[in-house]
């Protein structure tokens, strides 16, 4: 199990299906700001991210799957289901992260509050960009960018202080080209000590270069 203080900073990426094109890009800005984790939380191909531990032998890949597949055993982890340390619980749907997760996530809610980190519940497979609180049975939705139809899908960015003795989903949106043509590049980066989360929509991957994901 992977400690907080070693992740420092998780990238969080979903649902490129075949899509690979842009993944080079992406992993490039990841490592040139200092990122060596990396999850992804299914119906990702393998062979893009395989560069990510070729880079640097620092870099560590936490690889989700769904039932269908495909696995990938070079990662750090591999499941349908995961966990890092005792707080941040990842599979491809919140229905597998409630179903794996049920017991630790009702032991968190229940536990008296003493500034304990928030506990983080993340998934794909909507391919939409959002984090709630996660109080059921209303979950308080504190961020999305959804569109009716994948050519709306508009760039947006936010950065997210997480607080204490809170329960949070947090879906990092689909990194891919929807229906081949249309471009929805989401994805969602961690700083675990500071509990701050950055959420990151683009249609041009060229805007990667100007993105400050944890602005002063």
């Amino acid at each position: 199990m992977t400690s907080l203080q070693a992740l420092d900073r998780l990238a969080l990426v979903a649902d490129t299906h075949a899509y690979q094109a842009g993944l080079p890009q992406l992993l490039a800005f990841f490592q040139h700001r200092g990122i060596r984790h990396l999850a992804c939380l299914g119906d990702c191909q393998p062979e893009p991210f395989r560069a990510w531990l070729e880079m640097d032998g620092s870099h560590r890949l936490y690889w989700v799957y769904d039932v269908y597949g495909p696995k990938m055993p070079e990662a750090a982890a591999c499941g349908e289901a995961l966990q890092l340390e005792d707080r941040i619980f990842m599979a491809h749907t919140r229905a597998l992260v409630w179903t794996h997760f049920k017991d630790q996530i009702h032991a968190y809610q229940q536990g008296r509050a003493t500034a304990r980190p928030p506990l983080l519940l993340c998934h794909g497979h909507t391919h939409v960009p959002s984090v709630a609180r996660f109080s059921p049975p209303f979950n308080r939705l504190l961020y999305t960018n959804d569109a009716l139809r994948p050519q709306e899908f508009q760039p947006r960015q936010a950065c997210l202080t997480l607080a204490p003795d809170t329960a949070y989903l947090i879906v990092p949106g689909a990194f891919t080209m929807e229906e081949g043509r249309h471009p929805t590049f989401s994805f969602a980066v961690l700083e675990a000590p500071s509990s701050r989360l950055a959420m990151v929509s683009l249609r041009d991957l060229a805007a990667l270069e100007s993105i400050e994901l944890f602005p002063a």
